[in-house]
């Protein structure tokens, strides 16, 4: 059995390549056409056929690879799915793609679903799912004990902090997350976005990404109005340096923390 990280230009976005007995399931298989290319021809060499493609969740740098494979079964969370299915001309893939002079094979499709905590057969390979939401309400993480592999979507990144749409959910899935690698590790962790890393190092990632989640809540529960509260979240350090554009996204944390606060 193979299992491959490959990395897009953009974001250091990863993609999985799991082959064996002639068939290979791809993860979020992006970005652009020449990276989805790459893919296919790793593929290829591997005397694999691309059967299934499967997205951690909806955000269009994880899915915009799918058109690329008619003849694969495209499997997402029914989360997943709902918010594909939801995304209007002007939130298309295309277009977010396009904005970025990225080229992408077409729009997304889903033809089979599954409800997080199943186990999901594709081809040679059964994965356990994880409902990880918190970055966005579909996340979905990949257990593939047969390569020893947990992919986890947007979380763990050691290039990036917590992007929140509820940092209550994203602190429970954190919370999931520890007593995982804690308890029954696996041997490579893949973020979406990033280099893989070992267990011990996705464990040192969750905890000060749970620390500063806490502490942003606490910030913002001490406020004795929304103002109070928006300036001591806006203090909060982050866990790690981020590239200058994704400062704002800390500002975006503190706006959900202030909504679940004071609504």
């Amino acid at each position: 059995m193979v299992a491959e990280r490959f990395e897009s230009a953009l974001w250091e976005t990863t993609s999985l390549l799991l082959a064996a007995d002639g068939q290979a399931v791809l993860i979020d298989p992006g970005i652009s056409t020449d990276e989805v290319a790459r893919l296919a021809a790793r593929a290829g060499a591997l005397g694999a056929e691309v059967t299934h493609v499967v997205a951690t969740h909806a955000d269009w740098d994880h899915v915009c690879g799918i058109a690329a494979f008619p003849g694969a079964t495209a499997t997402t969370s029914e989360g997943t799915a709902a918010r594909i299915a939801a995304r209007g001309p002007d939130a298309s893939v295309a277009e977010r793609a396009a904005a970025r002079g990225i080229e992408i094979a077409g729009e997304p499709r889903v033809d089979r679903t599954f409800a997080p905590g199943s186990a999901l057969a594709l081809g040679p390979f059964l994965l356990e799912t994880l409902s990880l939401p918190g970055h966005t309400p579909d996340g979905t993480g990949f257990r593939c004990r047969s390569v020893d592999l947990l992919a986890v979507g947007d979380h763990l990144s050691t290039i990036e902090f917590p992007f929140t749409t509820s940092t209550a959910a994203y602190r429970g899935t954190l919370a999931a997350l520890i007593d995982l690698l804690r308890h029954d590790p696996p041997q490579r962790v893949i973020p979406g976005h990033g280099p893989e890393l070992t267990a011990g190092e996705a464990l040192a990632v969750a905890e000060a990404d749970l620390a500063y989640l806490w502490e942003l809540h606490e910030a913002v529960a001490g406020g004795a109005t929304p103002d109070a509260a928006r300036t001591a979240g806006l203090a909060v350090p982050l866990p790690r340096p981020a590239a200058d554009d994704l400062a704002e996204m800390h500002a975006h944390n503190v706006g959900v923390a202030l909504a679940e606060r004071f609504g």
